[in-house]
């Protein structure tokens, strides 16, 4: 069996990478623009159409804002990518906002932070993927049922990809990204042009009145329309927290990364929402403004619209590969802490952060499980989280240039200083305008979050200093014990008289002669008499002990039996199981594994010290012979 997983494995994940490999696995500019930006250069798919659903409310007349709402978005977003570039340089190592809220602003600000990025990256999946699924059931209706389904099913495609490795799953969505950036281009300067030269026709304005919302304000829906809009933003620090995983020399190729992604996405945000007011769009169809802009400049049913089509739906799906690239790194930098479980930190034989994919996966599944794969139930909860970190991190930077005084800090810090205030302000947006809507959910996850991160570190300073390296008396006391005879009750389980049971008597003597006890759970009465038959007749010296069992249970009556021995302080009870190992892994199903449940439950009396006895079915040695006895 296990020869049987590992050849699969290795035919999915392909072939182990060595540790001193790892410089090899480091990305270009033009991979790492793929990997880390992907997540941003994606949201111009729909960030228009967010825009456009906010503002319709107010009626046709209040559409013509969207292009300067997309425009201060696209301001807000140069201002974060020239502080980011500032934090790529001043912290190398990567670990993005929360590293320099935690170091600057304090260890609850950091977590914050962390809970906040964290919870924006299942959220990054989840829009992303459902998203790529809209964008495909608009090209084709008829698959619109199966979207939870097709969801599901490119979480673990892309999953699979990145457990592969950062490069290679790098390398095989280079092609969908650049495809959508050259598609996406190519849509705004031949809509831009068609325009320009009166050839681009756009439907008659609609007559849209702002029915129910009459009352509202127009600034209230501009505002609102704008923090919609600041999804588009998500994923811009994703660069700053993967630095480690550029190219020497690392700091310079990650601010040139940014820098670009930057320009592509403010470049297309505003000439894809130029191309939606041009045309007069409002996104009230079950077609998205993007496919909808597609058929009037591509042409209804043409090749590039299509092509369009599956670009998009190709970067929306693989815009979660941010969060792939940077929820484990996170992770596993939070584990380095003792802020998650350990095993966040375990590299696979991929030189990926395994457990980290895995369970950003599931996480994400089940949230597009639970929405149904419907963006905009999802969006609500979508940004919000990135913008508290956004805040968090510039405010941290703030404190840094303040701390350190070299030279041009002040440029620095007033840099800083501005981003940390639009972000504020922007994050005030999110929450006043989703959070009936369902930000008030990602308030309260990131409290739990918080939560068991202080839980989880309680737990591991407790461990740390049972385990800590004692000195003075406790040492000397110690070096006693170690060296002391222990004081043991030793306990043997039976059921039948073989060689395993041989084996295990001459092991639980050896431990202790004199105070040792076999013993047998009696649930039933035919296979109790053969028993104690069999070992009257072997002359086994050492009594057996019956224990009743009225309800033929074994673990329950066996545990309340070790709990009756009731030991001293330094007094142990030594639990010898015996079990046998089957040769094929499906015989396990063939047996009760009382071994297996008994050992499981012992584990939670602190004084019991388990021995486990195993005894390979097949292995070919009974008939060994036995030395013999010398009397010295």
């Amino acid at each position: 069996m296990a020869s049987t997983l590992y050849m699969i494995k290795r035919v999915l994940l392909g072939r182990p990478i060595p540790t001193e490999d790892e410089q090899h696995q480091r990305l270009s500019k033009k991979i790492a623009l793929s990997v880390f930006s992907s997540d941003a250069i994606s949201s111009t798919a729909y960030a228009t159409e967010e825009i456009l659903i906010v503002l319709v409310l107010g009626g046709a007349a209040l559409l013509h804002y969207s292009l300067y709402v997309s425009i201060a978005v696209v301001a807000l977003l140069a201002i974060v990518a020239l502080s980011y570039q500032q934090t790529i340089h001043a912290y190398p190592s990567g670990g993005g906002s929360y590293i320099v809220s935690s170091e600057n602003l304090g260890r609850s600000p950091g977590l914050v932070a962390a809970a906040s990025l964290m919870i924006d990256y299942v959220m990054t999946v989840s829009v992303s993927v459902a998203s790529g699924v809209a964008a495909v059931t608009s090209a084709f209706p008829g698959l619109y049922g199966y979207r939870v389904i097709i969801s599901v099913a490119v979480i673990a495609f892309v999953t699979l990809a990145n457990l592969r490795g950062i490069r290679e799953s790098g390398r095989l969505f280079a092609v969908p990204t650049y495809l959508f950036i050259v598609m996406a281009v190519g849509l705004v300067v031949i809509g831009t042009v068609r325009w320009l030269t009166g050839t681009l026709h756009a439907a008659p304005l609609p007559n849209i009145a702002g029915s129910g919302v009459q009352g509202i304000a127009i600034t209230y829906l501009v505002i609102r329309a704008f923090a919609a809009g600041c999804t588009a933003m998500t994923g811009t620090e994703a660069i700053s927290n993967g630095i480690p995983a550029f190219k020497k020399p690392e700091s310079h190729n990650a601010a040139i990364t940014l820098g670009i992604m930057a320009i592509i996405l403010g470049g297309l945000l505003i000439g894809i929402t130029n191309l939606a007011q041009v045309l007069h769009l409002t996104s009230v169809t079950t077609d998205t403004v993007l496919s909808q802009i597609g058929r009037a400049v591509y042409g209804n049913g043409g090749f590039f619209y299509y092509l369009l089509q599956v670009a998009t739906m190709a970067i929306l799906f693989l815009a979660a590969n941010t969060s792939f690239a940077d929820f484990p790194r996170l992770s596993s930098i939070l584990a380095r802490d003792g802020l998650m479980p350990r095993q966040f930190m375990n590299r696979g034989d991929k030189l990926a952060f395994s457990n980290g994919i895995i369970g950003l996966a599931a996480v994400a599944m089940i949230v597009v499980v639970i929405f149904r794969a419907s963006v905009n139930a999802m969006i609500p909860l979508y940004a919000v989280g990135v913008f508290v970190s956004f805040t968090l991190s510039q405010a941290g930077m703030v404190v840094h240039w303040m701390r350190l005084r070299n030279e041009g800090w002040r440029r620095r810090a007033y840099m800083n200083g501005v981003g940390a205030v639009a972000t504020a302000i922007v994050a005030v947006m999110q929450l006043y305008t989703k959070f009936l809507e369902g930000a008030y959910v990602v308030i309260i996850a990131g409290i739990v979050l918080v939560l068991l991160f202080y839980s989880i570190s309680s737990h591991y300073r407790k461990v740390a200093r049972f385990l800590a390296p004692q000195s003075g008396e406790k040492l000397e006391r110690l070096g006693r014990i170690a060296q002391s005879r222990p004081f043991t009750t030793v306990v043997l389980f039976v059921s039948q008289v073989n060689e395993i049971t041989a084996r295990s008597l001459s092991i639980g003597q050896t431990l202790s002669a004199d105070d040792f006890h076999a013993a047998t759970v009696a649930s039933n009465p035919e296979s109790l008499k053969r028993l104690q038959r069999t070992w009257e007749e072997m002359e086994i010296k050492v009594p057996l002990k019956v224990i009743e069992s009225p309800y033929r249970e074994f673990t329950r009556p066996a545990v309340d039996y070790v709990r009756s021995l009731k030991p001293s302080r330094r007094h142990t009870v030594t639990v010898v199981i015996p079990e046998f190992v089957v040769e094929h892994w499906w015989e396990n199903m063939l047996h009760n594994q009382n071994a297996l449940r008994l050992k499981a439950t012992l584990l939670g009396v602190p004084w019991v010290v388990v021995i486990s006895i195993p005894f390979h079915i097949g292995a070919g040695d009974e008939d060994e012979e036995l030395p013999e006895r010398t009397s010295t």
